[in-house]
């Protein structure tokens, strides 16, 4: 099941990714939360959680999927600085400890009642 759509990525998240990657990311963000959550959810359970819950989960989705994102980016650049006749590039890489910490901080905004007794 999909928590967000790129409906609510783009005009309530404000994200930044295309369609494309961001389809290419939700199911993976979506298989996240569904480790660290105390239920199966569905659609019935789903629509009997409060509006802000269900704003949450949305949220929770939406912020691994650019955190997956900016992990595959990372994971495929293999330059760390480049510097030429006094023009230097620096590519920005995301070291596993951070990614870890990026990722215990968005598992952090799932609803309350979805984590509880975990």
């Amino acid at each position: 099941m999909l928590y967000a759509d790129y409906n609510y990525y783009t005009n309530e998240y404000i994200g930044e990714l295309s369609d494309e990657t961001f389809k290419a990311q939700i199911l993976k963000a979506s298989k996240i939360i569904d480790r660290n959550i105390n239920t199966v959810l569905d659609e019935i359970k789903i629509s009997k959680l409060s509006k802000k819950a269900q704003d949450e989960l949305k949220y929770t989705a939406c912020v691994l999927v650019d955190l997956l994102e900016h992990k595959n980016k990372s994971d495929n650049t293999k330059l760390n600085s480049l510097s030429i006749d006094g023009v230097s590039k620096t590519f920005k890489s995301i070291s596993v400890e951070e990614y870890k910490a990026s990722l215990r901080n968005a598992l952090g905004f799932l609803p309350d009642e979805l984590t509880r007794y975990l």
